[in-house]
């Protein structure tokens, strides 16, 4: 186990912990403990992937190594330090590998993060695994280790700041307000390792210069009030919207209102000088009356 400098971050693979679990498992259903069983299922799963082997094996040792490498690269960027500074110091982040039985759970997916239990550990679990990611092994996947840990990170601030509640509002091109937030905070920090390419949207994933993005942004209603509204309820993003150099970065958490003034003066909207807020979903209907130009 490792922790990550002052930060509530831990790292941890479980090692023999694992091992020992579906030993247990296994023997209690020869005893046909249906009670012991069940337990040595999902909630010892759990318990044991934040629980320190004291005696770490090779591959325990490399994850946590690489892990905190990885942190390490994060930190050194602007994005990685207010983000790292914003997480809840109460609550206890752990990063812990995705393993077989993770990925068939989540179909397939490269990482994903979710709360722990309270007789499982508690805190907030971020399942991640840097061997997961190979630079250039597939030229349609331009993801790497350090920006997907980044991204799941604000999704484990969100968690740790407000506890588990997923929106239930989905957007054009986001399949949730959450992914749209945790994206765009990537992006950023993106932009603070001197990308020039960055994520246009979740759903589509398409890699575009800042030019592109901003353009699409300012074309896109939704997305504008989004930006405003995390800035004005969310402190990582009112922090974010704040830096203020290099002036020309990709940064539409600062940019946003002048992005919000190209819609507006492009949409011919008569007398409209700002956008509605972010609706929830039973508004829907009622922004997109709102937003209809005037004829």
């Amino acid at each position: 186990m490792k922790k990550f400098e002052s930060y509530p971050i831990f790292i941890n693979h479980p090692g023999r912990w694992e091992e020992v679990r579906r030993r247990q498992r296994e023997y209690f259903a020869q005893k046909k403990d249906l009670h012991m069983f069940r337990w040595l299922g999902d909630p010892a799963k759990r318990l044991y992937e934040v629980t320190e082997d004291t005696a770490p094996s090779r591959e325990s040792q490399d994850y946590e190594n690489q892990v905190y490498a990885l942190l390490k690269l994060i930190a050194s960027t602007q994005a990685g330090r207010l983000l790292f500074g914003s997480l809840n110091q109460s609550v206890n982040h752990w990063i812990v590998p995705l393993d077989v039985l993770d990925k068939q759970a989540c179909k397939g997916c490269w990482a994903f993060t979710f709360p722990g239990a309270p007789k499982e550990g508690g805190g907030v679990r971020v399942y991640f695994s840097p061997t997961d990611f190979r630079p250039n092994a597939d030229k349609k996947n331009w993801m790497t280790a350090a920006d997907v840990l980044f991204h799941e990170l604000v999704h484990a601030y969100q968690m740790g700041r407000i506890g588990y509640n997923p929106s239930p509002k989905s957007m054009n091109d986001y399949t949730s307000v959450d992914e749209f937030f945790a994206l765009h905070m990537q992006n950023v920090y993106l932009a603070d390792r001197g990308s020039c390419r960055f994520y246009r949207d979740y759903n589509s994933f398409q890699h575009v210069s800042k030019d592109t993005a901003y353009q699409y942004f300012a074309n896109d209603a939704e997305v504008l009030m989004a930006f405003r509204y995390f800035v004005d309820t969310d402190c990582l993003a009112k922090k974010v919207s704040q830096v203020k150099v290099p002036a020309n970065s990709f940064n539409p958490w600062r940019d946003q209102p002048v992005l919000e003034r190209i819609y507006l003066s492009d949409g011919d909207f008569q007398g409209v000088q700002r956008l509605p807020e972010f609706y929830t979903p039973s508004g829907l209907e009622q922004q997109r009356k709102d937003l209809r130009p005037v004829k």
